[in-house]
């Protein structure tokens, strides 16, 4: 099901700014974090959340905790590798260097939608042991809900599973200073929900990425009323945007490469789909103004 609804972008961004969640107050921005305040042992973890989208009025998702999980025996530097034996939820029980360390966060009701674009929130920060950070732990909790063609109805979690797990690689950290570190977390919504036996179920799809390792495609479609979803897709990688009421998009987290890009045309005007866009690396691609026909 879709809804053809769009949310004005003023109404988005006010939004977007009365909920993001900015947790300890006094703590500064990890792009001017002062290195003088971590701690000696530890190292500097900031995530911050935005969102592959679909084309729902609102997606709302409960998040009650973030944990990392750090092998103390490395470093972040060293080489990626996965051990034999190593699952996410009991871990290597001989392992004496792996542990489970809590960031800080407010636990909150996100509506996802608001974060689209090339938008995002500080989502956790913290400070855990020097070593090499594996995965990411989400705790999330029963109050969520999707708004469809302006009716809200319950997001149910696939076998009531409230825990997700996302690897993470050298390459989705994006080093600030000296042991200070953040990622982000593409939410994508377009494979995490799916309508099914009346009710709408939700399966959380996490992509990591960093800045410094991958690249963007952004661009303006014309005119007004007449585009739903945009999908950025090649062999290998794929990912979406919902435009802003004006036609302005943006798809981040893309893998360096060359995509096709495909609009979604509505109200009668005809899907179009521009070939051939590169991808670089730390770098925005700009398609302009994209005009579609009926």
């Amino acid at each position: 099901m879709k809804s053809a609804t769009r949310t004005p972008l003023w109404v988005a961004a006010i939004f977007l700014f009365a909920t993001s969640l900015f947790f300890y107050a006094c703590q500064k921005e990890v792009s001017t974090a002062d290195d003088g305040n971590i701690p000696p042992g530890t190292t500097k973890y900031a995530v911050y959340l935005t969102d592959g989208p679909t084309d729902y009025q609102n997606v709302f998702v409960e998040i009650k905790s973030i944990a990392i999980k750090i092998d103390t025996c490395e470093r972040n530097h060293f080489p990626d590798h996965s051990y034999p034996g190593c699952d996410d939820d009991h871990d290597q029980i001989n392992s004496h260097c792996e542990l489970w360390d809590t960031l800080d966060i407010r636990p909150g009701v996100y509506d996802l939608l608001t974060l689209r674009n090339g938008l995002d929130t500080l989502l956790a920060s913290g400070f855990a042991l020097n070593g090499k950070i594996e995965r990411i732990k989400f705790t999330l909790g029963d109050n969520n809900s999707v708004v469809v063609d302006s009716v809200s109805h319950p997001l149910q979690l696939v076998s009531n599973q409230h825990y997700v797990f996302v690897d993470i690689h050298r390459e989705h950290l994006d080093s600030i200073s000296s042991n200070n570190f953040q990622l982000y977390l593409d939410f994508d919504l377009n494979r995490s929900i799916w309508y099914a036996n009346g009710k709408y179920w939700l399966k959380p799809v996490l992509k990591p990425f960093g800045k410094h390792s991958t690249g963007s495609i952004e661009g303006k479609i014309k005119p007004l009323h007449t585009f739903g979803i945009v999908k950025a897709y090649n062999a290998t990688d794929s990912a979406f945007a919902l435009p802003w009421f004006t036609g302005d998009f943006k798809i981040r987290g893309l893998k360096e490469g060359t995509y096709n890009v495909l609009i979604d045309g509505v109200n009668g005007y005809k899907d179009s789909t521009v070939t051939n866009v590169v991808v670089i690396r730390n770098k925005e691609t700009d398609l302009h103004t994209i005009q579609l026909h009926q």
